[in-house]
């Protein structure tokens, strides 16, 4: 019953004329570059901490691009659904789509995919990097990093 109504709503949006293969493609590419923007924060705040001579308030800067990195995070990581979703639809339910012939055709020849990208670069990377600039100030507030 559920795959019914998506399958009437992917109709729905390739009767106007838009494919689920430029919405995917639309959205990796906001994806990837909301990702790059994120990296490039996280490099900003990074540098920003340690290239500074002040000894007060040095933390602040690793705390506070925490918080930025946080919200710099949210839209990346709603990409990152938005993405996944349309991955899966055309992995299930498009059985002429390039993608699911492709991943067909891969799975007959005994490829496992043992590493998702997406999840790493929307999920498991942003993690480190905010937990990294908490660490980083909290080195610093108690002099482990001088």
């Amino acid at each position: 019953m559920k795959y019914k109504k998506v399958a009437k709503l992917i109709d729905h949006i390739e009767d106007s004329g838009w494919t689920l293969s430029k919405e995917r493609e639309f959205t990796e590419t906001l994806f990837v570059g909301r990702f790059n923007y994120f990296l490039v924060v996280f490099s900003l705040f990074v540098t920003a901490g340690f290239a500074n001579s002040f000894k007060t308030g040095r933390s602040l800067v690793f705390y506070s691009g925490a918080i930025v990195l946080l919200m710099c995070w949210m839209p990346l990581f709603r990409a990152l659904k938005k993405f996944n979703n349309i991955i899966s639809i055309l992995f299930n339910n498009k059985k002429d789509h390039p993608v699911y012939i492709l991943q067909k055709i891969l799975k007959e020849k005994g490829f496992k995919s043992k590493l998702e990208i997406s999840r790493w670069m929307g999920i498991y990377i942003p993690i480190v990097c905010i937990v990294l600039l908490l660490i980083f100030g909290l080195f610093i507030d108690i002099n482990i990093i001088t």
